[in-house]
């Protein structure tokens, strides 16, 4: 009698299937929060004579060198890594008429490789630009930190004011948008 009445269960599971547990739906993982890239904020110096627009609050530094040079820092660092920074300082000379072209041409140069070894990089290429009528480079920088992305920056000559413009980040879009928010009043 056993014997028949475990026949009869066990065939009748194999004709009528009984659904013994639910299988779990497949769900999404849950989203990480993409990193807030903080706002773009229009900066002002009234002692540097220029504005720009920057993400973050930059902070404000200003150093000097054994040369007694003054160099002023404005730079925002953000979590994803992402930095921009405008420095100027000015010179003790002035590069006026009188001197000639291949002075302007070795500050500027001097002031991109003052920029790169700052950024403890390798400098990939340069070219002139201009700003308005004042005389400048741009470059392209890869860190020597093999995760970090190629920067850019650019150096411009001013009377006797060295400005330097540094963005590194993967984004090259923020980068240009930082780099052409520079302006002098």
């Amino acid at each position: 009698m056993k014997l028949l009445h475990l026949f009869l269960v066990t065939a009748t599971l194999l004709i009528f299937p009984v659904k013994f547990a639910t299988l779990a739906k497949a769900q999404a993982a849950p989203q990480r929060p993409a990193l807030e890239m903080p706002e773009w904020q229009p900066f002002c110096s009234a002692m540097g004579l220029f504005a720009i627009d920057m993400p973050g609050n930059p902070k404000i530094n200003a150093e000097t060198f054994s040369t007694q040079v003054i160099a002023h820092t404005y730079r925002s660092v953000l979590k994803n890594k992402d930095s921009y920074l405008l420095q100027y300082f000015d010179l003790d000379f002035r590069l006026g008429n009188n001197n000639s072209n291949n002075n302007i041409k070795i500050t500027l140069n001097n002031a991109v490789d003052f920029f790169v070894v700052g950024s403890n990089a390798k400098l990939l290429q340069v070219r002139d630009i201009s700003l308005g009528s004042y005389p400048g480079k741009e470059f392209e920088f890869q860190p020597l930190s093999p995760a970090a992305p190629v920067g850019v920056g650019q150096v411009f000559l001013v009377e006797t004011r060295v400005y330097g413009l540094v963005a590194t980040t993967s984004k090259p879009e923020n980068a240009q948008k930082f780099l052409d928010s520079f302006r002098l009043f």
